[in-house]
């Protein structure tokens, strides 16, 4: 391999400068070994930090639903289009992977190279560290509704089932759970049961009263809020433990 090809591929690899790995081959003089000195390049620097800012996201595909979220360093990163591209690919596949777990997802391909080395060559271009700390997942059956409420700065998502009534009221109540949500944080009821409890946002009546007009029943809800503890999280579900994949 000569020193142009070896340039090309590790610049391919690892996403790091070219500055530094024309550093890394003169100073170890074969491929490899540049490949290990940039790797232990990378394990020294401040990419290995852990930060809780970044991307909570909510998708939905016809009969599959995910929540996932993406952390790194600083607030930043939701303005710099590789950040967002790699959130918007990683989304597609897990709408398509929805019972992967996380250690596998990391294996996944996302287009010509895997998920883990998009995630690397990603930090080298933000300079932060990323992280893919948790997605969820949930089938729901044809008679069923999916509802979905995104905050706009990707700091809260939620996704709720419903079944019976129709997806608008499915996106109401999943406004509301995002509401309630930041108001209480720590749940001393189960949590359907204080969400059907709740007044709704703008209306005069409970959760469970508008959900019995509209013939409907709330069967699931998932909210992430960006950065938030397991403890904190907020997530209750009636389906099968086959319909939902937690990771």
């Amino acid at each position: 391999m000569t020193q142009l090809e070896s340039i090309k591929k590790l610049r391919s690899e690892t996403g790091l400068s070219m500055s530094l790995i024309k550093e890394a081959l003169e100073k170890t003089r074969n491929y490899d070994e540049a490949k290990a000195y940039l790797h232990a390049y990378r394990q020294e620097d401040k990419h290995d930090q852990v930060g809780k800012k970044g991307m909570v996201v909510a998708k939905i595909d016809g009969d599959t639903a995910i929540l996932y979220e993406v952390n790194a360093m600083t607030d930043f990163v939701t303005t710099h289009q590789a950040f967002k591209a790699f959130v918007h690919d990683l989304g597609e596949l897990l709408i398509n992977n929805p019972k992967t777990s996380l250690d596998a997802l990391h294996g996944l391909k996302m287009g010509n190279s895997t998920v883990e080395d998009k995630r690397i060559q990603l930090e080298t271009i933000i300079g932060e560290h990323v992280q893919i700390s948790r997605f969820e997942s949930v089938i729901k059956s044809p008679t069923q509704h999916f509802g979905m409420y995104q905050h706009f700065n990707h700091k809260s998502s939620t996704i709720v089932v419903l079944e019976g009534g129709s997806q608008d009221h499915a996106d109401i109540i999943a406004k509301q759970v995002t509401a309630i949500g930041a108001l209480h944080p720590v749940w001393e009821k189960t949590v359907i049961d204080q969400i059907l409890a709740s007044t709704l946002f703008g209306k005069d009546i409970s959760v469970g009263t508008y959900l019995n007009d509209v013939q409907s029943s709330l069967l699931y809800t998932s909210r992430y809020e960006l950065g938030e503890t397991m403890t904190e999280h907020l997530s209750c579900s009636l389906l099968s433990k086959e319909a939902c994949n937690i990771a």
